[in-house]
């Protein structure tokens, strides 16, 4: 037995249901989970602030390709030498083949992050004009994204007015060609406290969009502001909000649920957004339905921060009323996220894997690939 070997079966764990699904899929579970081991000094190790030093990487197999990102964790039973990932499960050494991604364009670091004009990943194109989340969840890392991109002298300042103007301006220039380039347009992944204002941003830079002649998607990502918030008294509110959305190009609403239960969503979420009950996000999403039509609305769900039934019953209510759920594997990335535990093992979290690609297939429901996702 060599020395990764040796090393490997220190870390030895046991794996019941490891062959419910391909071994690549366990290591990028696992990963995404524990994070990475390096055993070797030549991939390039970005270290900022308060960010957990991290590597967007590929793991390959037979008609198998996907990326994620994890964070470098020394204690992780997953190990990288640059080009296999090696862990020991159920006393067998296993490995699979992979490789560090590395975009001098998007993150010369090797380490994914936000730009606030930025291609993101096949086919996809984000403005992210509102550079910091007013609502700063414990699970977000959005803010130290902005510490690593200041420390690299790039893009986004904390004058919101002057980021908007410089992404419709880059609309304007460039939307001719987005048709050609982007299947998806997403505008922003943070929001702001003005209601008013962050409306108006999204129509006019759809609109600007639309008229360059980009023909493709548009998905909204945001907070369901409070007066969109579900009561008997302003569902017409709300609908008046989204059908704005709509009528200006927009062609999807997102925006996160992220927890079901309602202690841990008070615990985790800040401000109004915290007081927000599942049911309530189910009838906002139903009305977005209506004015969006079925896989018009979208929502994500975070796997590993509370019950996995929690989680999967979530997904499958926003299967059955027409929205797409979009699950991501919670990966701590920042200090803070630390303070909040991944609370159950690998062995659940493949179990979670499997239940959610049995709603997708049951709902006929297009598969979220991101570099955190659960599917």
């Amino acid at each position: 037995m060599g020395a990764r070997e040796r090393r490997a079966a220190k870390f030895d764990f046991a794996l019941e249901n490891r062959h419910e699904v391909r071994i690549e899929e366990v290591f990028r579970l696992g990963a995404l989970r524990d994070g990475i081991q390096l055993l070797t000094t030549g991939v390039r190790l970005p270290i900022f602030g308060q960010v957990i030093p991290r590597l967007e990487i590929e793991i390959l197999g037979p008609e198998f390709v996907k990326r994620i990102t994890v964070r470098i964790n020394q204690n992780s039973p997953f190990m990288f030498d640059g080009k296999v990932l090696t862990a020991s499960i159920n006393d067998e050494i296993e490995q699979v083949r992979c490789r560090q991604c590395v975009d001098p364009e998007r993150s010369p670091t090797g380490m994914y992050n936000f730009g606030m004009m930025r291609v993101n990943g096949a086919r996809s194109f984000v403005f992210d004009y509102h550079v910091y989340c007013c609502y700063s969840c414990d699970f977000c890392f959005k803010e130290n994204e902005w510490e690593v991109l200041a420390v690299q002298g790039g893009g986004g300042s904390t004058n919101y007015k002057a980021n908007f103007q410089e992404c419709l301006n880059y609309a304007d220039k460039h939307g001719h060609t987005f048709d050609d380039k982007y299947d998806v347009v997403w505008l922003v992944t943070g929001s702001i406290k003005d209601e008013k204002t962050e409306l108006d941003r999204h129509a006019t830079i759809s609109r600007h969009l639309r008229e360059a002649g980009y023909t493709k998607g548009i998905y909204v990502s945001q907070v369901v502001p409070p007066s969109v918030r579900n009561n008997r008294n302003n569902r017409d509110r709300r609908i008046e909000y989204l059908s704005i959305l709509k009528d200006a190009g927009v062609s999807r609403f997102n925006t996160g649920i992220e927890i079901v239960d309602p202690g841990l969503r008070k615990k985790y979420i800040r401000s109004f957004k915290g007081e927000y009950r599942f049911e309530e996000y189910m009838t906002i999403l139903a009305d977005a339905v209506h004015v969006f039509g079925r896989l018009g609305v979208g929502s994500c769900l975070l796997a590993g921060i509370e019950a996995a039934d929690n989680t999967i019953n979530g997904l499958e209510a926003l299967a059955k009323i027409g929205a797409v759920p979009a699950p991501t594997v919670f990966t701590p990335f920042v200090v803070k996220q630390m303070d909040v535990p991944f609370c159950y093992d690998l062995e659940e979290l493949i179990d979670a894997h499997v239940r959610f690609n049995d709603i997708i297939a049951r709902y006929e429901l297009p598969v979220f690939s991101g570099v955190f996702s659960l599917a």
